[in-house]
């Protein structure tokens, strides 16, 4: 399954999260798409791959988790999809699923600027464009 190559997947238990989230990125002609919680976003999964993932590292920690085993989940001719985490304090919160920052192309407190996002989403996908 082919992802078109600026489409995002905004995943956040915070409604006016992902709208800021999706209005910055479509500005900048991203194709976005929202789900409020890790079940949702796992179901969108199975059906769309995305070539890049806002996530709210604040949401619940089954959440996270889930989010976690589907950035890990790539096509075998696919390669790993770009991840963007925000977060309150803008680094990993303790307990969270993931080993490491190295995983995100970016980590960006909440809230931020709708530039930040976009030129860390454009940063994040410059590699799998050239």
């Amino acid at each position: 399954m082919r992802r078109p190559s600026r489409s995002a997947l905004i995943v956040s238990d915070s409604a006016p999260l992902r709208r800021y989230a999706a209005a910055a990125l479509e500005a900048g002609g991203f194709i976005c798409a929202e789900s409020a919680n890790g079940l949702q976003a796992m179901e969108r999964f199975r059906q769309t791959r995305f070539s890049l993932y806002v996530i709210d590292l604040d949401m619940q920690p089954s959440d996270g988790l889930s989010m976690f085993a589907i950035t890990l989940t790539g096509a075998d001719d696919e390669p790993a999809p770009s991840i963007i985490g925000c977060t309150r304090s803008g680094g990993l919160p303790p307990g969270g699923p993931w080993p490491d920052q190295s995983i995100f192309s970016s980590l960006l407190p909440t809230p931020f600027r709708p530039q930040q996002l976009l030129e860390a989403a454009e940063a994040a996908l410059e590699p799998a464009d050239h």
